[in-house]
């Protein structure tokens, strides 16, 4: 591999590549370390992991809360699942079918 390709990979910190006739090099800004840190922290999922590794004592709450709902709401279910097992069929009428 030539200097001039390892320079191109990033290999080298700090060398400066010059275009030629037959190649074109685009260079990305240089962005303050600082000013990155702050993107990085402005990212939705990095939040939302701080947040769920260390949850608050009010979300802990109220997610108790919202499961004990979610069981209750499934209870009355099952019980008017159960009640309308045990009432007995209404039975239909007998009707006239004509035969032809």
């Amino acid at each position: 591999m030539e200097a001039g390709e390892s320079a191109e990979r990033g290999g080298e910190q700090g060398a400066s590549v010059h275009a030629t006739r037959d190649r074109v090099v685009i260079e990305l800004p240089r962005i303050d370390p600082n000013l990155k840190q702050l993107f990085m922290d402005m990212i939705p999922g990095r939040a939302i992991w701080r947040v769920l590794t260390d949850p608050p004592p009010e979300m802990v709450t109220h997610a108790r809360n919202a499961r004990r709902e979610r069981l209750l709401a499934l209870r009355s279910l099952i019980d008017g699942l159960i009640e309308e097992t045990d009432r007995p069929a209404p039975r239909s009428r007998a009707r006239e079918v004509e035969i032809e």
